[in-house]
């Protein structure tokens, strides 16, 4: 087990991915890094540990919980104390910085230049038809994704894209206050930690593919809870 620092923790609840196996209680947890089987969710770093998110709080019992799986049919969640004193940070995705849906055909959902390695992410359309609907993106390639359940969205659609867990790049809007949605990568090096949302009838509530794709929501708003990753006290190069 990874020895405690002393200090007061910063705790984030992330999904878990152990590839069928237990992961011990004070393990060292990175995001995954392989499309359509980890990307999204969250792994041990047992042979190679890439931006190391922090310490696993808690056995992760794969025979009791399963795992978290990137098509979004499970998704389990694990206590995880970060390796260092941050402040997480909450920002508001703009609903009104948007990207053009071109077509859909069943579960494939096509946008110009969409950028590949968003598995996990969602797509919230915010006008035009279908307005108001949630998509899981189960995978994902360059100017196209697949969602878990069919939008039935036309080239009439508008969507934002609500980042996966990990995702190491978003938009900031104009006024610097949101995050935006360009179908490319953003340029804000970040480090996206959770998604929550409110809307009628849903009080504010971390998103979970298992019980929030493909919903019709009215007065939503959705939330990131991330890591700033260049600042003036961790400036990076």
């Amino acid at each position: 087990m990874l020895s405690a620092s002393g200090r007061d923790p910063v705790i984030v609840s992330v999904p878990i991915y152990g590839a069928g196996a237990d992961i011990a209680d004070g393990a060292a947890i990175m995001p995954g890094v392989t499309a359509e089987t980890d990307l999204g969710v969250f792994i041990t770093g047992a042979t190679a540990i890439a931006d190391m998110l922090g310490t696993l709080r808690g056995l992760h019992d794969f025979s009791v919980v399963a795992d978290s799986l990137v098509a979004g049919t499970a998704w389990v969640l694990g206590d995880v104390e970060l390796c260092d004193q941050y402040t997480p940070l909450w920002v508001e995705y703009d609903q009104s910085d948007t990207i053009a849906v071109t077509s859909t055909s069943t579960t494939t959902v096509t946008i110009t230049s969409l950028e590949n390695n968003i598995d996990t992410s969602y797509l919230f359309s915010t006008n035009g038809s279908g307005t108001g609907l949630t998509a899981f993106v189960d995978t994902s390639a360059s100017g196209s994704c697949t969602t878990l359940n069919s939008t039935a969205w036309t080239s009439a659609t508008n969507v934002i894209k609500i980042l996966r867990l990990g995702h190491p790049l978003a938009k900031i809007n104009t006024a610097a206050t949101m995050i935006g949605t360009d179908a490319a990568a953003g340029s804000w090096t970040v480090f996206v930690l959770e998604n929550w949302f409110e809307a009628a009838n849903y009080p504010l509530q971390m998103l979970d593919p298992t019980k929030h794709d493909n919903l019709s929501l009215t007065k939503a708003r959705f939330y990131a809870k991330l890591l700033v990753r260049n600042t003036a006290g961790h400036t990076t190069e």
